[in-house]
């Protein structure tokens, strides 16, 4: 045969048996039919196989054996952690009632009597095999189930942390801007070093009002909660007010470059989608480029869709990292002390996805990366 059923390549019969002839004839037939056997002469030899690092996937154990009998070599597997769940096929001359239950009460599976038939045997071996797969199947669906079980609970509690972050810390935040931006205002603008902490809180919870807002989006996502919104937007239009935007907010030191390719910019779009997309391309090349470098933002219109690229002169992306690096809060290995949570990119790919578009980058070790995204233009 050229496939085994129920057993895996590695996987062996154990014969056990003083009659150096019975394992012979045995293993010989077993052996015709493709399985892989080893064989002993004794109990003890076949307890010191049963606790090795692999185990047998059946044993099949004769009863008369001088020193430790079959009965006894069966109880030991069957008090064993390790190995109360392998199969014993016992091989007797004792035919007798008793001694075949016997077999069973110290936890054998099966029983032939010797002579024995070479087609009973291969039923019998095969019946224990394919029990001992169905099994095995049982198992693994219930710890399946129970992973399941735990994944939900896990999703569950994720949500409702975010929920409760998102709603809870929303509020005071936004009284903390608002009394450092009182506190700016009555404060002594000549003081330095006041302005200088005043300075510092607003920015902290900016950044944490915005972690936050991600993280929201993130669940949103995960949780099938986002719903596309469209407008007309002429993308040109948009892409100039955004670099604005970001160059006040981030007091960027960069030069943001921006071009077209193109006739037809005007399409019905999601603009918070496209805002988040954009925004978190741009703020990572920002924050992973040198203060004197340029960063580009091209739009380029194509039959059906809309490209836009981002491309920085920053320290570029590992190539063990690139797989991971939409994943929610994963950071890279090369960047260092630059700051971030990685949640941005995570960001920009769901907001891909919803719009059934991809993402594609190219980068190079300190040299840089660019980020392109082809979207599909929507149809009116």
């Amino acid at each position: 045969m050229n496939s085994i059923p129920y057993l895996e390549p590695s996987e062996y019969i154990l014969l056990v048996d003083d009659e150096l002839d019975n394992l012979t004839v045995l293993s010989a037939l077993l052996a015709q039919q493709g399985y892989t056997v080893r064989r002993v002469l004794n109990g003890q030899k076949a307890l010191n196989l049963l606790r090795s690092k692999e185990p047998p996937a059946l044993v099949m154990l004769d009863i008369m054996m001088p020193e430790m009998d079959g009965y006894e070599v069966c109880k030991q597997i069957k008090r064993d952690e390790k190995t109360q769940d392998i199969s014993v096929i016992f091989l007797s001359a004792l035919d007798e009632v008793k001694n075949k239950v016997k077999g069973f009460e110290v936890g054998g599976s099966d029983y032939i009597t010797k002579p024995f038939e070479s087609l009973e045997v291969m039923a019998r071996v095969e019946n224990q095999l394919g029990l001992r797969k169905l099994k095995q199947h049982i198992k693994l669906e219930a710890q399946l189930r129970q992973s399941l079980i735990k994944e939900k609970e896990l999703t569950e509690l994720k949500r409702r942390i975010i929920t409760t972050i998102s709603h809870e810390y929303r509020t005071p935040l936004s009284v903390i801007l608002s009394s450092a931006e009182l506190l700016e205002h009555y404060c002594d603008s000549e003081n330095e070093k006041q302005q200088k902490h005043i300075k510092r809180i607003q920015q902290m919870v900016q950044h944490l009002s915005s972690l936050v807002n991600d993280v929201a989006l993130i669940n949103e996502f995960e949780q099938d909660q986002v719903i596309l919104k469209p407008i007309t937007l002429n993308l040109i239009e948009f892409g100039k007010i955004l670099i604005s935007e970001i160059k006040l907010v981030r007091k960027v030191k960069q030069k943001i470059n921006f071009s077209y390719q193109g006739h037809e910019f005007l399409a019905k779009w999601d603009e918070r989608i496209l805002r988040q997309m954009l925004s978190h391309l741009l703020s990572n090349a920002i924050k992973f480029s040198p203060a004197d470098s340029e960063i580009d933002l091209k739009l380029i219109q194509q039959q059906d869709t809309i490209q836009f690229q981002v491309q920085d002169r920053g320290i570029g992306i590992l190539a063990e990292n690139q797989e991971k690096i939409f994943d929610p809060f994963y950071r890279g290995d090369n960047i260092g002390t630059i700051q971030g949570e990685g949640v941005g990119l995570a960001i920009v790919k769901k907001c891909v996805n919803l719009y059934g578009g991809q993402i594609l980058l190219k980068t190079e070790l300190n040299k840089g990366t660019i980020f392109i995204i082809t979207l599909p233009i929507p149809k009116n």
